[in-house]
């Protein structure tokens, strides 16, 4: 599970279905993104940071 993803989406007080509409995805790709089964495109990683006023950085940073 991304847990930043998580974290900030629930932080926002959004539901999965909600970010996936404000980032152009269907509510399963995001849950596949948020889940880490799927990575995100570059354009649609920028979008859902931008549905939750984060960074791409933020949210999807590899761990070290």
């Amino acid at each position: 599970m991304n847990v930043k993803l998580r974290a900030a989406r629930e932080k926002t007080g959004k539901t999965q279905r909600q970010v996936a509409r404000e980032a152009g995805i269907t509510e399963v790709s995001y849950q596949r993104i948020e889940y880490n089964l799927q990575r995100p495109s570059l354009t649609t990683a920028i979008r859902i940071a931008k549905a939750l006023n984060e960074t791409v950085e933020q949210l999807f940073n590899a761990e070290k």
